[in-house]
Order: C-alpha cells, then structure tokens, then sequence
C-alpha cells in the first residue's frame, strides 16, 4: 500500500527525512504516532545528509527551512521553493514534472 495525501493524488508517495542527527528511529517513530502524519517518515543516514548538503548546501539541513524536492517519475531531483507550500502549489510542481 503506498502512502498518499489524497489532496495531491494518487500518484503522489511523500516521505519526510528527518535530518537531526541527534535522532533516533524511536524518538521519530513516537512523533509520527502523536501527530497522525499520514505518510511516511524515515531518519537520514550520515552519508546521505553528506550528500544532501553537498547537492543543496548546508541551508538545506538547517532547521526550521522545511526544505523539499521533488523525485519526478524519471528520477529527476527537483528543488522546491524554501518556505510553507500549499497542496495546490505542491501539486502545480508535481504536475510540472509528470
């Protein structure tokens, strides 16, 4: 089953990575929990906060910036605007990149 946000589609899959290295998968694990997200969360490796700052700079892993990207079908990487999004821009950009 694929985790979706019904307002984006079907052919939406967000996954939050949570890049505080001070984190465990337990502390992430009870915060998804309390707060009902509806997607899925994962904890960012050392190596891919590593290469995630070397490919978006160092404000990419600085919080709060709520930085996203897009993986287009192809698997393109697409950076986002920095700041809060709408579900209708999130679906404008994913609709640029189908």
């Amino acid at each position: 089953m694929r985790d979706t946000l019904p307002s984006l589609g079907p052919d939406v899959l967000m996954v939050s990575l949570d890049t505080d290295a001070n984190e465990s998968a337990d502390l992430l694990r009870r915060y998804v929990d309390q707060n009902g997200f509806p997607w899925r969360f994962a904890l960012a490796p050392r190596d891919v906060l590593r290469q995630l700052s070397d490919t978006f700079g160092t404000q990419f892993l600085t919080q709060p910036s709520e930085p996203m990207f897009l993986i287009d079908p192809r698997g393109g990487v697409h950076l986002l605007p920095f700041g809060r999004k709408s579900a209708d821009a999130l679906r404008g950009f994913a609709q640029q990149y189908r």
